[in-house]
């Protein structure tokens, strides 16, 4: 079910509220006016990011591994060079 947000003009407060779509709450919990309001509220599209998350987990944990190891054999053979 969804999360909305309420707010009540008359004493200030705001409180979310698990309800379905098509249910509303017309009082306030706290003070019980009212004159409440249902907030918008933001949402997310989890489906975007999963979509975009295209890469193996370790793959900067190897690629950077490779990096080095390609790093330390140039280093070796530079020393080789130098003796």
């Amino acid at each position: 079910m969804p999360i909305y947000i309420y707010a009540c003009d008359d004493c200030s407060e705001e409180w979310k509220v698990n309800h379905g779509m098509t249910e509303a709450i017309e009082e306030c919990k706290l003070c019980e006016s009212q004159n409440i309001y249902r907030k918008p509220s933001m949402f997310c599209n989890l489906s975007k990011q999963v979509e975009e998350k295209k890469e193996k987990v370790g793959s900067h944990v190897e690629e950077f591994i490779n990096s080095s190891k390609k790093d330390l054999k140039q280093q070796k053979e530079d020393l080789k060079n130098k003796r």
